[in-house]
């Protein structure tokens, strides 16, 4: 029988499989340190989210706070801004996730009685911010990548449009911008616009079927190889860069190979 005032220490394992009733009146043993700092990592996880929150917000205010800055960045600040993201912090979140998930793991193994009982910060905690640190990891990942194939599509539409746009492209068609989507990805490649024919009209008649306006003397046209259909230059170009083939009869345009040199 215990005297008053006298206190009995249980070890861990033996308090944590008292009934509740009997755990408020023991008293609680002291706790272990756990194998690994896993509140030390929460919190290094904490810095890194707002390390990420840091970067988009310096980025998005260099570039004047457009709504799709990463996609095409004019300054520096905003390229190193977003470049870090990938670069460094992408990477260093994938490793700490990983270095948490075995640090929670040895730790179970090891001082399973480590955890204070009744605090939040708990296995299960742990293991559920390890693995959404896993699925944003993979999220971003997927995004940057995204990101990356957008800018491709970017490049190879504004090199078409720098290939074939002249002011008379600009008259009918007007100003064309480069999208990020692959508009202007599937056709004719730049280098293959000088080698298609090209002709101005000298006598009136005949209609160009993709504007439905007359070819009048003076307009610049084209006449494609392979089916010698006729149309407005600019108006065959823009459709080229999207579709390698005739608007009218499908047939494939193929630029007039030039000869190779007969050397002796």
């Amino acid at each position: 029988m215990l005297l008053d005032g006298e206190d009995t220490h249980y070890s861990a394992s033996q308090y944590l499989l008292m009934p509740p009733d009997v755990q408020r009146t023991a008293v609680q043993p002291a706790v272990d340190p756990c194998h690994h700092p896993l509140e030390d990592w929460l919190c290094a996880t904490c810095l890194q989210a707002l390390c990420f929150v840091a970067a988009f917000a310096i980025g998005r205010r260099a570039e004047r706070h457009a709504p799709w800055w990463f996609l095409d960045p004019q300054t520096r600040t905003g390229k190193t801004a977003f470049r870090c993201t990938w670069a460094i912090l992408l990477p260093l979140l994938c490793t700490w996730t990983i270095l948490g998930i075995s640090w929670l793991l040895e730790t179970l193994d090891n001082t399973p009685e480590c955890f204070p009982h009744g605090s939040y910060l708990s296995p299960p905690v742990y293991a559920c911010s390890q693995i959404l640190c896993g699925l944003c990891a993979i999220a971003y990942a997927i995004f940057v990548a995204n990101v990356w194939a957008a800018q491709m599509n970017r490049r190879a539409n504004a090199a078409a449009i720098a290939a074939i746009e002249d002011d008379d492209l600009v008259d009918r068609w007007g100003k064309q911008h480069a999208s990020v989507s692959p508009d202007l990805c599937g056709g004719l490649l730049a280098c293959d616009f000088c080698e298609l024919p090209r002709h101005r009209v000298f006598h009136e008649g005949g209609e160009c079927s993709i504007c439905l306006n007359g070819l009048d003397r003076g307009d610049i046209a084209r006449s494609l190889p392979g089916c010698g259909h006729v149309f407005h230059r600019a108006c065959i170009d823009l459709w080229l860069v999207r579709e390698p083939c005739c608007p009218l009869c499908k047939v494939a345009v193929r630029p007039r190979q030039r000869r190779p040199s007969m050397d002796y």
